[in-house]
């Protein structure tokens, strides 16, 4: 049987510290991104611009594309690390520079669709507008995720990641369409995730830091340190309780549209004389409409089905049934329905074609980096040794036993004489240096190339 591992080896596999970077390297990447100005401000606009076009043609290829370049989580970092050491120059810097930010999209954004020929709110505006407790969950761990990333000496791929999960640009662009739209749930709604998101990536940013015990700014006394725990405690509370409120109703929604479709399912799609074309149910105003064809249409029918509702767990909702043949205006109305969920499933389905695109240009993008660094790697060895014949540099990848991919690189150098054992063994330190996360195998000797 394998072995436990001991309670030490569980939190020396956990600590932080291992790859952590120099407390001083932190601080400085921290402020570098958290300024205003010369690139930040340069990328911001081009975000500005990219996240709008996105939201306005519902593209989320270029929507994931302006979270990726947007500089708003830098002042938001700044904040929660401002918080965890103390720094109160800092945090006020930071939000500063944060408001400055958030007022440049909105204005930008608002901008935009106003001028934009194109007013109609896409399934990508939409999914902006009603946050709940699972994007407190997202803003928070993506947060930590982030600081972490930062916190390491190599910088990891984990700030990609975490800007697209924890979405900062896009809430403000639709924020900005509610104003030159003149729908102000567009905008509560989409400034409200902005802040879930803005507050709990402080949050999670201020918990990595005090974890990882970084030196303190300065030494408050225990009053300033109420203090700064009443903020924080305020301010996280003000966030969450709407988020939990939207949250149980989303849940009780969902519940509520489970047992509509049982009921449905059981009382209206068993009957042989009648066809379900349709049925909708809104919780909010206690109605269902379900759209049916057959001799069985009656209204002895429509009082029945109501008063098994109860039975259901459905007390307190009104039940209607629409006969397609009845008017003129239900035939239209059921095209309408139909069309509209024609758009629907087409919009989810061009949402998955871009998604499956995005990836597939990330990995081409990785294949060509990998691709110029093993060139700008031969060219450096023959730099290095000029009395070679030839240098190769190939690299391909394989899955350990735990399934994680490891780099294989294998370098052949054309030496007919050889290399010295000290220059060979150089050579292999500088390529562990220059490669440290790869398998490196080198190779010296004659290299024949065959003819036919």
């Amino acid at each position: 049987m394998p072995a436990i591992p001991s309670t030490f080896s569980l939190l020396r596999l956990l600590s932080l510290r291992s790859g952590q970077a120099d407390p001083d390297e932190i601080d400085a990447a921290i402020r570098d991104n958290a300024r205003v100005g010369g690139t930040n401000l340069w990328v911001l606009m081009f975000a500005i611009v990219i996240a709008s076009v996105g939201l306005n043609v519902n593209s989320t290829a270029v929507i994931i594309g302006a979270m990726l370049i947007s500089p708003l989580m830098g002042p938001i970092i700044g904040i929660g690390f401002g918080a965890a050491i103390h720094d109160y120059e800092l945090i006020r810097h930071c939000f500063r520079n944060l408001a400055t930010f958030v007022l440049i999209s909105l204005f930008a954004s608002t901008l935009y669709f106003f001028l934009t020929p194109i007013k109609e709110a896409h399934s990508e505006l939409l999914a902006r507008t009603s946050p709940n407790l699972w994007d407190v969950l997202i803003a928070f761990f993506g947060g930590a995720a982030g600081a972490i990333g930062l916190s390491r000496k190599e910088k990891a791929t984990l700030i990609p990641g975490v800007a697209i999960a924890t979405a900062l640009m896009p809430p403000l662009c639709t924020a900005g369409f509610g104003i030159a739209t003149g729908q102000p749930r567009f905008f509560l709604g989409a400034f409200y995730l902005f802040l879930i998101n803005g507050v709990f990536i402080a949050l999670a940013t201020l918990a990595i830091m005090r974890i990882l015990r970084l030196p303190q700014h300065t030494f408050p006394d225990e009053a300033a340190r109420r203090r700064g725990r009443l903020v924080i405690a305020l301010a996280v509370t003000v966030t969450l309780v709407p988020s939990t409120y939207l949250a149980w109703d989303l849940v009780q929604t969902e519940l509520f549209n489970g047992r509509v479709a049982r009921f449905v399912r059981q009382a209206v799609e068993a009957r042989e004389d009648l066809t379900l074309i349709s049925h909708q149910a809104d919780r909010a105003k206690g109605e269902i409409r379900l759209t049916v064809i057959g001799r069985g249409a009656t209204a002895e029918l429509e009082t029945d089905l109501n008063q098994r509702l109860p039975g259901a767990d459905l007390a307190g909702t009104r039940l209607s049934l629409r006969r397609p043949s009845d008017a003129t205006q239900e035939l239209g109305s059921l095209k309408r329905e139909l069309q509209q969920d024609l758009l629907h499933r087409s919009l989810v389905v061009q949402e998955e074609k871009s998604a499956r695109l995005a990836e597939m240009e990330a990995r081409l993008a990785r294949l060509d980096a990998t691709v110029a660094e093993l060139a700008r790697i031969e060219r450096e060895i023959n730099a290095q040794l000029p009395a070679l014949a030839g240098v190769t540099v190939t690299a391909t990848t394989r899955k350990d036993a735990n399934g994680t991919a490891r780099l294989q690189v294998l370098v052949a150098l054309d030496a007919p004489r050889g290399l010295p054992a000290a220059e060979t063994q150089r050579l292999r330190r500088w390529l562990a240096a220059r490669l440290p996360e790869a398998e490196i195998s080198l190779v010296t000797g004659k290299i024949v190339t065959g003819q036919k």
